[in-house]
């Protein structure tokens, strides 16, 4: 058999006292009634598994679960996973109600194919197992397993043994899968049963739902995020190094006490998935479901071993009749893990019944009402490719865009289908700011550029002396946030294309220039000139401003010094200090043959040097620190070696 027949579940179904368990310890040895209570009642209450070897060597894991109607809870949990079923029916009994009620659990769960066991045929006679067997045939002519082969068995003589598990070699030929197997998965296994043993410790079972869980892992407990450790691996009583996707495993943690743990809680090994209070799913009322749902109702949500009471939010109407699908928010009181394509059951409070189910499509959608839109976004996740549903994605983040880490905790893409899709250019973009690469649908990126545009175009028109804006006042004017990964990332793609230019944390187009006044102008000239006389011993701002025009207002006259600056007529060497740039290339040069020549400088010797006084020689020497010329160690000034 290949890989995918090595780990596959088997699991048992139908009503109560039909002889579910008596069959699989005729075909496994293992009696599964491990319960002193379910001993002395004589029916199942807890899951119970056995190890099942087919004739051709290959192995299954078999889960026996309850069938009283009390205990159908514990039915849902032992289904998720399950590959094959095998439904049990009593020849002297026939089609029951838990017998319907679980054959609905599996059709809702999706499970692909399965066997129909009808079992105690030593009690009845010939024409009473023909009966039973049409009954079961009426029945399930209208489910889609009418094709599944129905097979007389008596746990008692041995009758049909061999035939039902020449049945089980051929559905386990055939049986494609659907856990993840790949070893960079993340691991999944819902927590099915908690107990201690003496000498060992704390021990959770379950069925790999996906991934690889070996000895020593570190894993999480979710959906409380608590940490712990595997200690050991068991598969069937069986120590491993690893257990793979599909197999019934046992493992002893460590680093977590048993009060902590209980059935519902699922043990993850990896990243990438989160826990939610809601889900967006395809959701199916049962045809024999006792009456139609409204908009807003409750119901008891089963996914893997997690139960949780619900609302569902439908996305196109107010009431959901029998045997009819519509798509719907799910709203959780407790949160649970699901992943896209995780199977789920709907049962009523009260009466407390299945009826209904469906699959996950959304595992983390924005809170939403009703509306075509949503609908047709549910339809793209739910059929359309890694291409459509990224495109989809993108689109509705405009124009924040999306990160990779929140791409992949979506829970909408496996890693190879994600990566291919974001390197189509037509349907993701990625821009790169001081927070790392963001992608953006096209459209956004051209939206962005075109608004910022027109916002500096725009400042230009109004202030052609300085065409520039800070990055705070470009992201006010897009209603955007300035620190934002997504803002910082579209600003920098927008520079890097060559659109905008930046200088000093300003931006302005590419092609802008300023254009001063008269008046600005002639200030300019005035202010310049008056630091080329002034040399080494500059006025200050408050001189230069009563010595200079100011009619056009202190905004100009911050605006020239600025531009003077840029345009290197000046040099800021203290907030209301500035200096001709010849000056300060002056003491530069004096500061570098002092230090060359003896080592270090003070800043009396600079004084001294350049006859100035104490205030200009510490302005000088403060400023050359923070430029990176110099470096202060005590009273004294060296060189930073990188600098000379």
């Amino acid at each position: 058999m290949d890989n995918a027949a090595q780990h596959l579940v088997l699991g048992t179904a139908g009503h109560i006292d039909h002889g579910k368990t008596a069959l699989i310890k005729a075909i496994t040895g293992t009696d599964t009634d491990r319960l002193a209570e379910e001993k002395e009642r004589g029916i199942s209450i807890e899951l119970g598994y056995a190890e099942l070897e087919l004739p051709s060597g290959t192995t299954m894991s078999v889960i026996d679960v309850p069938g009283h109607e009390r205990f159908v809870r514990n039915m849902v949990a032992g289904a998720s996973g399950i590959d094959i079923f095998m439904l049990v029916v009593a020849a002297d009994d026939g089609v029951m109600p838990q017998t319907r009620e679980h054959m609905a659990i599996i059709e809702m769960l999706g499970i692909p194919q399965g066997i129909i066991a009808i079992t105690k045929t030593d009690l009845v006679d010939e024409e009473m197992q023909e009966l039973v067997q049409a009954d079961i045939e009426d029945y399930l002519a209208a489910t889609p397993y009418r094709d599944a082969p129905i097979v007389g068995v008596s746990s008692k003589t041995g009758d049909g043994i061999p035939f039902l598990l020449g049945l089980l070699e051929e559905a386990a030929g055939r049986a494609q899968q659907a856990h993840a197997n790949a070893a960079d998965s993340v691991a999944r296994l819902p927590v099915d049963r908690v107990f201690t043993l003496k000498g060992i410790g704390t021990v959770v079972t379950g069925t790999l739902w996906s991934g690889r869980i070996c000895a020593e892992d570190s894993l999480r407990l979710m959906p409380d995020g608590l940490q712990c450790r595997a200690r050991t691996v068991q598969v069937h009583d069986r120590s491993v190094e690893c257990a793979e996707a599909g197999q019934r495993v046992a493992i002893n943690l460590s680093g977590i006490d048993k009060d902590q743990l209980e059935r519902g809680q699922m043990v993850l090994k990896g990243e990438g998935l989160e826990p939610t209070y809601m889900v967006d799913a395809r959701l199916t009322l049962l045809p024999t479901a006792p009456a139609a749902l409204k908009y807003g109702a409750q119901v008891r949500f089963h996914h893997g071993t997690a139960d949780a009471t619900a609302k569902l939010m439908f996305t196109d109407r107010d009431r959901l009749a029998q045997g009819d699908s519509c798509y719907a928010q799910v709203r959780l009181k407790t949160k649970i893990m699901p992943e896209k394509g995780d199977r789920f059951i709907i049962r009523s409070l009260s009466p407390v019944t299945t009826i209904g189910g469906g699959v996950i499509i959304d595992p983390h959608p924005r809170k939403h009402g009703k509306g075509e839109e949503m609908v047709r976004r549910l339809q793209v996740l739910k059929k359309g490719g890694a291409a459509e549903i990224l495109s989809q994605l993108l689109n509705e983040s405009s124009p924040t865009g999306l990160t990779l880490a929140g791409l992949e905790a979506s829970g909408l893409f496996s890693g190879v289908s994600l990566t291919e899709a974001l390197a189509d250019s037509n349907i993701a973009v990625s821009r790169t700011g001081t927070g790392g690469p963001v992608y953006f649908a096209p459209q956004a990126i051209n939206d962005f550029d075109l608004r910022l545009q027109a916002i500096l175009e725009g400042r230009q028109r109004s202030n052609p002396a300085d065409p520039t804006l800070s990055a705070d006042e470009i992201a006010k004017s897009m209603d955007m946030e300035a620190g934002g990964r997504s803002f910082q990332s579209l600003l920098a793609g927008t520079v890097e294309s060559g659109l905008v230019t930046t200088k000093e944390q300003r931006y302005s187009m590419a092609s802008a220039v300023a254009r001063l006044s008269e008046d600005q102008q002639l200030m300019m000239e005035n202010i310049a000139g008056r630091l080329e006389v002034a040399g080494m011993s500059p006025p200050s701002l408050g001189d230069i401003a009563t010595a200079v025009d100011t009619r056009t207002g202190d905004q100009d006259f911050k605006l020239v010094l600025k531009l003077l600056v840029e345009d290197e007529r000046a040099v800021k060497v203290k907030p209301d200090l500035y200096y001709a740039p010849e000056p300060v290339e002056i003491a530069r040069e004096a500061v570098v043959a002092r230090c060359l020549d003896t080592g270090q400088i003070t800043l009396a010797e600079l004084r001294d040097m350049l006859n100035i006084s104490r205030k200009f020689a510490q302005a000088l020497l403060e400023f050359f620190d923070r430029t990176g010329l110099t470096r202060r160690e005590g009273d004294y000034r060296v060189l930073r070696q990188k600098s000379i």
